[in-house]
């Protein structure tokens, strides 16, 4: 989770983390497997068949050159089913109490996310294979964005991930709400403010609500935010 922490802001906390299913992974490992198993049966029935041939390559027989040569595909193919583990293991996506983060890459990184505040729709499919063994498809909507780069496909637990991601939208929300409400005066400026202006008033104003911070405190915090945009 090291990478992960560097990506959270000031006060960010996680909410629900998941990845593909599991099933994804097994898939992928058998087929390669299976590959592997298909390139060994064809190295051995090749070496057989050209056991007393006499032809060679380069001081090789044709048939170690062939049972060489599956081999070694053998072992790239083992090699990518490794790396498809890795793949499957460092994909994560994360639901915040701010954002929903796409964490891809092993070596090099890949981070997508979107604002909660953005969301405008999250829609769930699921085939009957899937709702078997508990994965489906999970298609984010953004205002004005395109939901093909927010798809997350045959991810585990898809409900939970769901409900987590609109239980987050609806507080971020609240939040908002509650803030206007506390404070109605300072609704105008707050509602043209950056959005990373609009979260640390929100924090200010739950440390006020908290007693941690005066109204007076509040307020020149505040003027001192709206000034700097």
């Amino acid at each position: 989770m090291a990478y992960l922490d560097h990506l959270l802001g000031r006060g960010e906390q996680i909410l629900y983390v998941a990845r593909q299913h599991l099933f994804v992974l097994i898939a992928n490992i058998v087929t390669e497997l299976a590959l592997i198993a298909l390139l060994v049966a064809a190295g051995m029935a090749s070496h057989m068949a050209f056991d007393t041939a006499t032809l060679t390559v380069g001081g090789i027989t044709a048939s170690n050159l062939i049972l060489l040569i599956c081999v070694g595909i053998s072992v790239v193919v083992l090699f990518s089913a490794f790396l498809d583990f890795l793949r499957w293991h460092h994909e994560q996506h994360i639901v915040t109490d701010r954002r929903l983060l796409q964490v891809q890459g092993v070596l090099s990184k890949r981070v997508n996310e979107v604002a909660l505040e953005k969301i405008s729709e999250v829609t769930l499919h699921q085939s009957f294979t899937g709702r078997l063994l508990n994965f489906g498809t999970v298609t984010v909507f953004t205002a004005g964005g395109d939901p093909g780069t927010n798809l997350i496909d045959r991810i585990e637990a898809p409900l939970a991930f769901q409900r987590a991601l609109l239980e987050a939208r609806r507080q971020l929300e609240q939040n908002f709400r509650y803030f206007d409400r506390l404070y109605p005066a300072a609704s105008a400026p707050i509602d043209s403010a950056p959005v990373e202006v609009r979260r640390t008033l929100e924090e200010l104003a739950a440390l006020c609500d908290r007693g941690i911070l005066s109204i007076d405190e509040f307020e020149a915090r505040k003027r001192e935010l709206l000034r700097q945009q």
